[in-house]
């Protein structure tokens, strides 16, 4: 156990190193890209790739596909986007506002965030790979409830759809939104805005292709066709680098 923490300071050391011998090049880049923000923006891309939100991403671009001919493509996927980002936000908000209260009653949320983080990253790897099965879906039955009562026509019905698929978390979704997404908000600067960089990713897929339905071309099709074919080397690949990503930050976080 000696030998194995020894190790992992030689090698936050060289990290650390590395580091500092590209910062002054790059600091520039990096401090324009937030990679924070980055981050959490694909972790809602991954999310929405994932086998249980691709048929609600199916579902919306179906929706916003029907009016194509009328030219009003991107006013309801817009309003979609709207309605899931004011959801992400309102949930996401009170859950960082609570941490943080607690974080300043003496509570190491913070501590206890940041190593949580890398084995959730391993957790989430494995199930992407089929390895094992997460658990935690929630708000189903809620979500059909809202659906049977918010309008179903036009940009207000395309929110209405936002707003209940927002509410509908399956498992993977549900472990990259409350265990990786909130524990960095926690512990970034401006965590405030990842909730709603999360929902953005998560409405990628949809805006791409509402994209190509406005300029008339014939990709968007060929699109949802690809998303069901690649589906289960993206979710392989993605496993992959959770795994890669969470054994480090295990390592690094649990062991100096």
């Amino acid at each position: 156990m000696e030998l194995l923490q020894v190790t992992m300071r030689e090698w936050y050391l060289l990290l650390s190193q590395v580091s500092v011998a590209l910062s002054v090049p790059v600091k520039g880049v990096a401090d324009g890209l937030q990679l924070p923000l980055l981050t959490v923006f694909l972790f809602g891309l991954v999310g929405a790739l994932s086998p249980c939100q691709l048929t609600t991403n199916l579902s919306a671009m179906a929706y916003v596909s029907r009016r194509t001919g009328e030219g009003r493509v991107w006013n309801e996927a817009l309003a979609y986007t709207i309605g899931k980002v004011l959801v992400y936000m309102l949930a996401g908000g009170a859950i960082i506002f609570l941490g943080l209260k607690l974080q300043q009653s003496a509570i190491p949320v913070v501590v206890v965030a940041r190593k949580l983080v890398g084995p959730l990253m391993i957790l989430i790897g494995l199930s992407f790979l089929g390895l094992i099965r997460l658990r935690g879906s929630f708000g189903a039955r809620l979500g059909r409830w809202l659906q049977s009562r918010l309008p179903r026509k036009g940009a207000i019905g395309a929110f209405s759809l936002g707003v209940v698929f927002s509410f509908t978390f399956c498992p993977t979704l549900f472990w990259l939104f409350f265990g990786l997404m909130i524990p960095l908000a926690l512990i970034s600067t401006g965590g405030w805005i990842f909730p709603g960089l999360f929902a953005l990713g998560t409405v990628l897929p949809l805006l791409a292709f509402s994209g190509l339905l406005a300029s008339g071309s014939d990709l968007s099709s060929e699109l949802t066709e690809r998303l069901r074919r690649h589906q289960r080397r993206i979710s392989q690949i993605s496993g992959a680098i959770f795994i890669l990503a969470g054994t480090n930050d295990t390592l690094t976080y649990w062991l100096i």
